[in-house]
C-alpha cells in the first residue's frame, strides 16, 4: 500500500473536506487500469519528469451574469504556481489541449490544481480545485485523469470536471521543451 504525506495545505482541511483528493482506485487509464503504482515504494532521492496535458472541462461552475464563466487552471507544488493556462472565454465546457512539463524531485507533494473565472478588473472567481498524489501514479505510461472539482467549503456542490493526461518518469538526461515555456524545478521546502 503506497502512503501520502499530507501537504500543510491539506492538513488545515479535516480530511471530508478536502478538495478532491484522486485516490489510486480514482486513477483511470484508457482500458480501465488503474495507472497507480501499489507494488513499490518510489525512491525519493530522484528527479522526475512530469508531463501534463490538460486537456478541457466539463460542466464548469456558472460565475458570469450570462450564464457562462471565462476558465482557466492554475497548477501548483510545493505552494509555488508551475503553470497557468490560457483563458478560455464564455463557455463552461472548454478545451484547452496545452500542456507543461515540469521537473519534480519530490513525489511526496500532490499537484494541487485551482479553477478560476478570469474578470477583468476584478478578482478573479474561485470555480473549484483538486488534488492529484503524484507517488501514486505509474511510472513511464500516459495515465488519463478526470478531477473532479470541489469547494473545500461546499463540499456537495458540483463544481465540474477537468480532463489531464499526466506521465511520470524519472529524469535522466535534460528535459523535454514544453509544450509552452512552463518548465520548472520545485523544491519543497525543508523542515526543521
Amino acid at each position: 500500500m503506497v502512503t501520502r504525506a499530507r501537504s500543510k495545505r491539506a492538513a488545515r482541511f479535516p480530511r471530508s473536506r478536502l478538495p478532491f483528493v484522486l485516490l489510486p482506485n480514482q486513477v483511470m487509464g484508457a482500458t480501465g487500469a488503474s495507472g497507480v503504482n501499489s507494488d513499490r515504494a518510489l525512491p525519493s532521492s530522484e528527479m522526475y519528469q512530469l508531463d501534463i496535458v490538460l486537456k478541457r472541462g466539463h460542466n464548469l461552475a456558472i460565475r458570469d451574469r450570462g450564464g457562462t464563466s471565462d476558465p482557466y487552471v492554475k497548477f501548483k507544488l510545493c505552494g509555488k504556481e508551475v503553470f497557468r493556462s490560457k483563458t478560455i472565454h464564455k463557455n463552461l465546457n472548454p478545451v484547452w489541449d496545452e500542456g507543461t512539463k515540469l521537473l519534480v524531485d519530490s513525489l511526496q507533494e500532490p499537484l494541487y490544481v485551482k479553477v478560476f473565472d478570469y474578470d477583468f478588473g476584478l478578482q478573479d472567481d474561485f470555480m473549484g480545485s483538486a488534488y492529484l498524489y503524484l507517488e501514486s501514479l505509474e511510472q513511464q505510461r500516459a495515465i488519463p485523469v478526470t478531477l473532479t472539482l470541489q469547494d473545500p467549503h461546499y463540499p456537495d456542490v458540483d463544481l465540474g470536471t477537468l480532463e489531464l493526461t499526466v506521465t511520470l518518469r524519472p529524469k535522466d538526461g535534460s528535459i523535454e521543451e514544453p509544450h509552452r515555456d512552463a518548465t520548472v524545478s520545485v523544491t519543497p521546502p525543508l523542515t526543521h
